[in-house]
C-alpha cells in the first residue's frame, strides 16, 4: 500500500499523517485476513498545533475480537498494558482511533462502524475526544486498495478526509 501522504479536512480543521510503517502494518492484516472483516487500533501522537494526528502504528486485532465476512468487533485483550508501555516511551504515543477492513471495494461506513465511533469519542476511557477511523477495502486487479479515512470530532458530525499531496 502506498497511501503515505497527508490527509486534510475539507474545512482544514484535521489532518493525518499515516506512516508507511503503519500502512504496512495494515496491509499485512488485510492480506492474512482474506474475505474476512478485520480490524485493530492506531496509535500515535499530535503535532504541537494539535491539528495533525501522526499514525506512528496500526495495530493488529486483539486476541478476543470477533469477526465475519461482512463485521468485525474489536476485543480488548491486552490494550491497557500495551497502551500504558507507549505512553511510558520516551516518545510518548496513544490511541488516536480504529482502522477496520471491508473485504471489498466497498469503504463506506456502516451504521455499527459510526456507533462505535461516537461512543469512543465520548467514552473518558479512551481520553480520545477526536478519534480517526480508517476503512480499507479489498483491492481489485492489483489495483491501490480503496481507502476512506474520517475523524469524528466530540459533538460534531464526522468529517471524512481528502488526500492531501505534500507540496
Amino acid at each position: 500500500m502506498s497511501h503515505g501522504h497527508d490527509w486534510i479536512t475539507p474545512c482544514r480543521g484535521y489532518a493525518l499523517r499515516v506512516t508507511s510503517a503503519s500502512w504496512q502494518q495494515i496491509d499485512r492484516e488485510c492480506d492474512r485476513s482474506g474475505a474476512i472483516e478485520t480490524g485493530g487500533i492506531l496509535v500515535g501522537h499530535y503535532t504541537t498545533d494539535e491539528v495533525t494526528a501522526v499514525v506512528t502504528e496500526a495495530l493488529p486485532p486483539p486476541k478476543d475480537s470477533a469477526r465475519g465476512r461482512s463485521w468485525f468487533h474489536r476485543g480488548v485483550a491486552g490494550l491497557r498494558g500495551l497502551l500504558a508501555k507507549r505512553w511510558e516511551n520516551q516518545r510518548r504515543t496513544y490511541y488516536v482511533g480504529e482502522w477496520h477492513y471491508h473485504p471489498a471495494s466497498i469503504v463506506e461506513p456502516s451504521g455499527d462502524d459510526l456507533a462505535q465511533m461516537y461512543g469512543i469519542n465520548t467514552d473518558p476511557r479512551y481520553r480520545c475526544s477526536e478519534p480517526i477511523m480508517l476503512i480499507v477495502g479489498r483491492a481489485r486487479d492489483g489495483d491501490e486498495p480503496p481507502v476512506r479515512a474520517f475523524v469524528f470530532p466530540h459533538g460534531r458530525p464526522f468529517l471524512e478526509f481528502l488526500r492531501h499531496p505534500k507540496p
